[in-house]
């Protein structure tokens, strides 16, 4: 080349099955190019009036010698990151229609009152003492985790055998080093004792809220009363200063009102993520439940590339599952997952090792924490595969068993790389395992697009 230029440090290029992607984690930018533009960034075809647009965007410069950037590489070992302490698994004081774990009061377990639908199996097996959960939590601790969620079932139902409480177990977490500590509760049994005590342990709250209409909350929950008392709660969590986020699941029974909880949750003060479609685990799979077609591809599906990157990023998702390295689950029957939706993979059981040493260094629990984009069928012929997410549970259970938990494509994603278009179909397996692109709700999905355009 007679111009010679290089990408600014930090600007990095992925190549896929028919475009590529220009990386740029100094601004946090990801820019789409053509296949002729990635022979140009890779020193393929000359073309400098090309590299001056790329100069006058901050993303290359002039340099006395052609040179492509390394991507970013994470250096960390294999530590545990995360834990899901799911210390209630049964148990909860509501029995909501879509609970992922059939979670539900004991009376309406044990047939003591009448339920119209089918009851979560009674587990024979023994639970986790408090001692138990008091050494898995120090132990994670030991193996690198600083972060962790009390989870249920309803974890402020969690009784130790001296009458202990999620508060207890909490404060342990604390004192051993946990940097973030957070309860993910319906907040109906939380009070301005037991809120002042997570002020004070400086505890993290996360709230699940299914409408801003009382009539259709409590229908979800089946608990009459319960959206009064979760909001009440609310109030006390925002009045003592708790940082909370409120969070929404969207299915058929509220999908009309999606917006106007998210409305409501911003005058309230607070955040959460972008509500999530409704889940195919527990009581969620009945088909009744889901969210229809519109409403499942305006708050589920990928419809653009709106990305962003960083090193970090990069090096996490080469490397790692962008979601799943390394995390894991412990029920209250110490049973080890590698998800919280993940209730098929169980991967050894803690009051059986009564060691967490053993499960890290599992064969298959690495393999999980190492499934990247570059294992899993059309994601790895994408080139923004290091800076999209991704969830192995929903991939999973779409292939319906003809492609592995490893390998089964990204099922909520309408980009297909080897056109380089978006928005016509979703990536699906057929009968003899090999993926396709499904275009059976390509009318809806250009709905949707329309849509947020204008």
């Amino acid at each position: 080349m007679k111009s010679k230029y290089k990408f600014v440090d930090g600007v990095y290029l992925v190549t896929g099955a028919s475009r590529g992607a220009i990386l740029d984690t100094n601004t946090g930018l990801v820019y789409s190019v053509n296949e002729q533009a990635c022979l140009v960034c890779t020193y393929q075809l000359e073309d400098e009036p090309f590299w001056r647009t790329l100069t006058s965007m901050g993303v290359a410069e002039r340099s006395d010698r052609a040179c492509q950037q390394q991507l970013p590489e994470l250096t960390e070992d294999n530590r545990l990151r995360f834990v899901w302490f799911e210390i209630v698994t049964n148990d909860c004081n509501e029995r909501c229609i879509h609970c992922y774990a059939d979670s539900m009061p004991k009376l309406f377990r044990e047939g003591k009152v009448k339920q119209e639908f089918t009851s979560a199996t009674i587990r024979p097996q023994s639970r986790m003492s408090h001692k138990d959960w008091l050494k898995a939590i120090k132990e994670a601790k030991e193996l690198g985790c600083k972060a962790c969620q009390f989870i249920g079932g309803e974890p402020l139902l969690y009784k130790g055998e001296n009458g202990e409480t999620v508060f207890d177990l909490a404060a342990f977490a604390r004192k051993v080093g946990y940097s973030s500590i957070e309860i993910f509760t319906n907040a109906t049994l939380l009070n301005p004792a037991n809120i002042h005590m997570m002020k004070e342990l400086g505890l993290k709250a996360a709230v699940s809220l299914y409408s801003d209409d009382s009539l259709i909350h409590d229908s979800i929950t089946r608990t009459p009363g319960s959206y009064k008392k979760t909001i009440n709660s609310l109030a006390l969590l925002k009045k003592y200063g708790v940082e909370t986020r409120v969070e929404t699941i969207v299915m058929k029974a509220n999908q009309d009102k999606v917006e106007s909880t998210l409305a409501f949750r911003k005058e309230m003060g607070y955040k959460g993520r972008k509500p999530d479609p409704l889940r195919l685990n527990g009581r969620g799979e009945k088909d009744i439940n889901q969210p229809d077609d519109i409403n499942l591809i305006k708050y589920g599906f990928t419809l653009s590339p709106n990305f962003k990157v960083s090193k970090k990023k990069i090096a996490h998702y080469r490397l790692g599952h962008p979601c799943l390295y390394g995390k894991i689950a412990i029920t209250e029957f110490g049973d080890i997952l590698p998800c919280i939706f993940s209730r098929q993979h169980v991967l050894g059981n803690y009051l059986d090792r009564n060691s967490l040493v053993e499960i890290i260094e599992y064969p298959t629990l690495q393999k999980i924490w190492h499934t990247t984009k570059d294992n899993i069928y059309v994601c790895q012929d994408c080139e923004y595969r290091y800076v999209c997410f991704d969830c192995r549970p929903l991939a999973e259970v779409a292939a319906e068993g003809r492609a592995d938990f490893q390998t089964a494509p990204y099922p909520r994603c309408t980009y297909n790389p080897y056109s380089g278009q978006w928005g016509d179909g979703v990536w699906m397996v057929d009968v003899k395992g090999k993926p396709y692109y499904d275009q059976s709700l390509a009318v809806e999905i250009i709905q949707v697009r329309r849509s947020f355009e204008r």
